[in-house]
């Protein structure tokens, strides 16, 4: 029994070996980013989703060759639930936090290339004066730029993003969008207000129409129009 168990526990050993050094490249960016700007969430949580997908490689093994599909005592009931419930249960939670978080990376939104490619290829390009790209090769926004712009404040506006991407990845792989893609509402204010507002050169140049600004009455594309990409512009 005891060398069948240590052959299962060096497989399961490999199998984090492999799984480990793929997590730690994905944290890598392009840019390479140092590591006080790694996401703590994404950073641990990778590594600890691994060591529960192992353990649950473990126990269902473990199950299989020492139980044999025989349910009897304690600890074979322990291992059936573990592995085919508790561990389970936590990976797929986990996993699903670790993909919405995923989802906020501009590599994630390049990935539609049907769609989205063009516009992040338009912001990462050093030569290009649109909104996005001033943004981007100033470092205005330190990561996950489209998710930052594309989100409104507070926790109803991360609600509200995560949805609207929900649909987009369905239309995506559903091939129901329409070519040239463009924004489902008008580009609000308060997404541009949420981070300039209050800043001595934004105040400077909009104090005769700030009100105007904040209240709606006045919208930023108006007169930032010819600098954003076509998504802003019409609206379906």
């Amino acid at each position: 029994m005891w060398p069948r168990l240590k052959a299962i526990l060096t497989a399961a050993a490999a199998v984090a070996g492999a799984f480990v050094p793929g997590i730690a490249r994905a944290q890598e960016t392009a840019s390479g980013a140092a590591s006080f700007r790694q996401d703590p969430v994404d950073y641990f949580g990778t590594r600890f989703l691994t060591v529960v997908i192992v353990l649950g490689m473990i126990a269902i093994l473990f199950s299989l060759f020492r139980y044999r599909g025989r349910l009897s005592g304690p600890l074979a009931w322990s291992a059936l639930l573990g592995g085919a419930l508790l561990i389970p249960a936590i990976s797929s939670g986990l996993g699903t936090v670790l993909v919405f978080e995923r989802a906020e990376h501009v590599e994630f939104c390049a990935s539609c290339h049907l769609t989205m490619k063009g516009f992040v290829d338009d912001m990462q390009d050093p030569k290009s004066e649109s909104l996005a790209a001033v943004h981007f090769k100033n470092h205005y926004i330190p990561d996950d730029q489209c998710y930052e712009c594309h989100t409104s404040y507070g926790v109803f506006g991360t609600v509200e993003a995560k949805k609207e991407g929900m649909i987009d990845v369905y239309k995506y792989y559903t091939r129901t969008f329409k070519l040239p893609v463009h924004l489902r509402h008008p580009y609000p204010n308060g997404d541009c207000l949420k981070c300039h507002a209050g800043a001595q050169k934004w105040e400077a140049a909009h104090a005769d129409f700030e009100k105007a600004l904040f209240d709606g009455t006045s919208h930023c594309m108006d007169c930032h129009e010819g600098m954003g990409h076509p998504a802003h512009i019409t609206t379906y």
